[in-house]
């Protein structure tokens, strides 16, 4: 079957019953077996028109339009099991299970409870036994036999289901009793719906609880993280494993730890006795048996932990599950972190609960980007998705994700059945902080001000400034980790950070506006982080660039948050003071938009602006393609850094005179000039990223300067040798050199080049750069004869850029890939770009100004306006006279002979190409240069022949 069906489906499960077993015992044949075992089932059923979804493993999941087909199907592969010769004794078994129902497609793959349902059918049976559901049993007629196995309650928890066995003719019918929660002795609770996703999760635990030396695992995490169902499933799971059962008891009501233990004993249906303690009954009962224990909830009674010891030690065939939202520090515990949901299950969990709300409901091509926000905004917790899903009642997802800025009135009214703390997110996080210590409290709720988290340095300075806490701040940052309400991750540099989960950080916030302590504590912490910015800023001018960049990725949280305070109370000066230490890593990171807009409001607000700050506001201009008096506020700009006299100041204002000037301007002599003057400010004071770029920015000009190839690359080989194994300048040279290269003929080691250097910018932080040598790709490209080769990448530049805000590179990029599309023919597209090009360059950048005219010139003439291509190629010729741009101006002219050997002028088109040919070789530009003369020649010979 070519499509998946659809409607009224039968989806038939699979899987080897101990396929461990199996492995374990055939070792390196095991393959074999399970690709022959593959075959079998797979012609089964196909010869009935199956469709395979999944064959993973030792699984196999086909969907079935005809349930008679499915059935015919689950038989006939159970014969060619049983009667296939298998090698050494090594017979494979098989369970199959069969379930009919109306599972919703996407994209091939079959979601929903139906598949759930099919999957549990078909893990109730043994080897060699096809099982089956109500719904399919009553779709099969008299052709098929079956023998009624009654209700049974499934591991998916769920209520009874009635299960049927297919009698297959010349098989066993004879099997031991299902694999079902109705033969274990067990309490667990039924859910109203499917556990969704925790893959991972369910088979790391399960893992844990078969091992001998595992007794006692712990499920620790935030409140709402789904502990509770994870470990009901889990119980499920392991059920066949416990003779004796596997019992839940919920501590959720119980405040005093003395009533754990009766708790326990009237869960297990225990009287006590006259003469003896709970305790004692409880562990006499205990004592011989292999049971499974899943105490929900023990954080409130934590105290009890050392009775919990003594159970484990006088029986040794019990086992204990917990969720608690702290350890309980017990000997041999074994915690289990249970983290949020992935995207994806975060996404599918959403749908679930929010079509069981509205039928109709289901996740499209058209919300599913306003769900999966939603399921971003609510960090991936199961109880803020499963309490915000319902409300698409009322919300459809877009405007759902709209009020989702106060998460924790929103998220309320789960269903009335649970635990009053699980039916609000306010509530289960209220639960969590009520069990702290008062000094804990008070930490807590100062620590809800920062964003993204702190470093202790950080906790300790705005937690506890005057030291009247009362406790040791990293020792209350560890507990509160251990509470499940802050979580720790490692810094890029290795140093610990204690983060909160959003919903969680909301709750402290407002615990501290109810104080009256939030203005001041945000004014605290933005004043704090002004100074972090500041030093920063400074370590990273002889530091290791790339390292203190990644330092300031680490707080930019923080960063933002202070400047969004510093705006909401106007301070100029604060504002000025994060904006000139930040727009350094606002350029490199590609900050563009933002970064602009902090430098605009900051002087606006606070007046005449600091050297820096113009500086700084200039770069920023420039990357976002505004060149209005730009050579003015660079000149400007260069003026305050010599006044200012500072020579990082001043290599960076050479290095902004330079990119105006032969980056925008085309002016590229004059250019090398600045920056040759900038690379001298940067070597006498050691300042390492600004030699790297006044280095980039030359390698830069000997591609598009008048400097012949030769000479281009044997500069490249001079800087790489002075580089002192810099990461930065060996990157600039093999992205630069590589061009270079492939105007020498050497396609494959130009290639090579541009890979390294790339990944070296990426790796090195330097996004815009990164995103950038997409241009050198398409030049590569270009040379080798094949331009649609870089379409994908340049693709994937502009998306970068243009997420970014950055438009300079952006509007070479889009002329460019305009370009590329019309290599490939595709000329509605390339106009498109092409029209990008043209809005995004600034008036009087000359490179883009030039790209967007021929790029739409070969569009004009493909389409038949000659006379329009003409005028668009000449004014791009206009244009590049004026500048130093070689290769530029000689490209301009190639497109300019093509435009007029269309509308059939060969003379001038071979004016126009010897033209071309002659700036070709002086850069030293061999392939293009060839291009050249064989298009000229082809012309010369059509002209005489006509």
């Amino acid at each position: 079957m070519a499509e998946p069906p659809s409607g009224t489906v039968t989806l038939l499960f699979s899987d080897i019953e101990g396929s461990t077993r199996l492995l374990q015992r055939t070792g390196d044949a095991y393959a074999d077996l399970l690709a022959e075992h593959h075959r079998l089932l797979r012609e089964a059923c196909e010869q009935h028109h199956g469709f395979v979804v999944d064959g993973e493993g030792d699984a196999l999941f086909v969907a079935f339009a005809s349930a008679a087909e499915a059935a015919f199907a689950a038989a006939e592969a159970q014969q060619a099991l049983a009667q296939h010769p298998w090698p050494d004794e090594n017979e494979i078994l098989v369970r199959i299970g069969l379930h009919t129902g109306e599972p919703r497609s996407i994209d091939g793959r079959y979601i929903g409870l139906d598949v759930h349902q099919a999957a549990r059918v078909m893990a109730a049976g043994h080897g060699g036994q096809v099982l089956l559901s109500e719904s399919t049993r009553t779709l099969l007629d008299e052709r098929f036999e079956v023998r009624d196995l009654g209700e049974h309650r499934l591991k998916d928890l769920s209520g009874s289901q009635h299960l049927y066995q297919l009698h297959v003719e010349g098989l066993p019918a004879e099997f031991p009793p299902l694999k079902t929660l109705d033969n274990r002795p067990t309490n667990l609770p039924v859910q109203p719906n499917a556990f969704i996703g925790r893959v991972d999760d369910l088979e790391e635990l399960q893992a844990l609880l078969s091992r001998d030396d595992v007794r006692l695992v712990t499920l620790t995490g935030t409140g709402g993280a789904g502990k509770t169902r994870l470990a009901l499933q889990v119980a499920a799971l392991v059920v066949e494993q416990f003779a004796n059962g596997v019992f839940f008891v919920s501590l959720a009501s119980i405040r005093d730890w003395e009533l754990v233990v009766p708790t326990m004993a009237q869960t297990l249906g225990l009287r006590e006795h006259s003469g003896e303690s709970v305790v004692e009954t409880l562990t006499e009962y205990l004592r011989d048996k292999q049971m499974l224990l899943v105490l929900d909830n023990f954080e409130q009674v934590v105290a009890a932990a050392p009775v919990l010891a003594g159970l484990l030690g006088s029986a040794p065939g019990l086992n204990v599950l917990v969720t608690s939202r702290t350890p309980l520090h017990l000997s041999g515990e074994r915690t289990y972190a249970v983290r949020p949901l992935a995207l994806g299950e975060s996404v599918r969990l959403f749908g679930e609960r929010a079509h069981a709300a509205v039928a109709e409901f289901a996740v499209t091509d058209e919300n599913q980007e306003a769900v999966a926000e939603i399921c971003v905004r609510l960090e991936g917790l199961p109880l803020a998705i499963e309490l915000a899903a319902p409300r698409v009642r009322a919300l459809p997802p877009p405007a759902l994700r709209r009020r989702l800025e106060e998460r924790l009135k929103l998220l309320t009214g789960g269903a009335q059945d649970l635990d009053e703390r699980q039916r609000t997110l306010r509530g289960t996080i209220e639960w969590s902080y009520e069990l702290l210590l008062s000094e804990e409290k008070t930490l807590f709720q100062r620590l809800g001000v920062l964003v993204g988290g702190c470093r202790p340095e950080a906790a300790e300075a705005l937690c506890n400034p005057d030291g009247e806490l009362g406790i040791d701040v990293l020792d209350g940052l560890e507990s509160l980790v251990e509470k499940s309400l802050l979580r720790q991750k490692a810094d890029s540099d290795g140093e610990p950070r204690f983060w909160m989960l959003e919903t969680i950080r909301e709750y402290a916030c407002e615990l501290l506006d109810t104080a009256g302590e939030l203005q001041e504590a945000r004014r605290a912490h933005a004043g704090y982080f002004a100074g972090v910015a500041e030093r920063l800023d400074f370590e990273s001018r002889t530091g290791d660039h790339s390292s203190l960049l990644a330092r300031i990725d680490d707080e930019n949280a923080n960063l933002r948050a202070a400047i969004d305070h510093a705006r909401e109370t106007r301070d100029g000066e604060l504002l000025l003071r994060l904006a000139t230490a930040l727009w350094g890593f606002w350029a490199t990171r590609g900050f563009v938009g933002e970064g602009r807009k902090a430098l605009e409001d900051a002087l606006e607000l606070g007046g005449r602006g600091t050297a820096r700050a113009l500086l700084g506001l200039c770069t920023l201009r420039t990357l976002s393609g505004s060149s209005h008096d730009l050579l003015a506020d660079a000149q400007d700009a260069l003026s305050a850094c010599e006044e200012l006299g500072d020579d990082f100041s001043l290599a960076q204002a050479w290095n902004l005179l330079g990119r105006v000037q032969g980056g925008v301007l085309g002016a590229m002599a004059p250019a090398e000039r600045a920056w040759r003057q900038a690379l001298s400010y940067a070597e006498r004071g050691g300042y390492a990223a600004e030699k790297a770029e006044s280095i980039g920015w030359l390698l830069l000009s000997t591609i598009f300067g008048p400097l012949p190839a030769v000479e281009g690359i044997a500069r490249s080989k001079e800087f790489q040798e002075l580089s002192d194994d810099d990461p930065t300048i060996e990157a600039w040279c093999c992205v630069e050199r590589s061009v270079l290269e492939a105007m020498r003929g050497e396609f494959d080691l130009a290639r090579e080049l541009l890979a390294d250097g790339t990944r070296s910018l990426a790796d090195l932080g330097l996004n815009v750069w990164a995103a950038n040598a997409a241009q050198e790709a398409f030049l590569i490209e270009s040379l080798a004869g094949t331009p649609q080769a870089a379409v994908t990448v340049l693709r994937s530049s502009y998306a970068t850029l243009d997420r970014m805000g950055e438009r300079a590179f952006s509007s070479t990029i889009a002329g460019f890939l305009a370009q590329g599309l019309c290599a490939e023919g595709r000329y509605e597209e390339a106009a498109r770009f092409s029209r990008a090009s043209e809005e995004a360059a600034a008036l009087d950048d000359i490179f883009s100004q030039m790209l967007w005219r021929t790029s739409r010139a070969r569009i004009r003439a493909q389409q038949g306006d000659l006379e329009r291509a003409e005028a668009l190629a000449r004014e791009a010729v206009q244009l590049g006279e004026r500048t130093d741009l070689l290769n530029t101006l000689a490209d301009a002219r190639f497109d300019l002979a093509e435009v007029l050997a269309l509308a059939g002028r060969r003379e001038e088109a071979l004016v126009a190409l010897e033209e071309a040919a002659r700036l070709y070789e002086r850069k030293g530009n061999l392939p293009a240069l060839e291009r050249a003369r064989s298009v000229a020649e082809e012309l010369a010979v059509a002209s005489s022949s006509s």
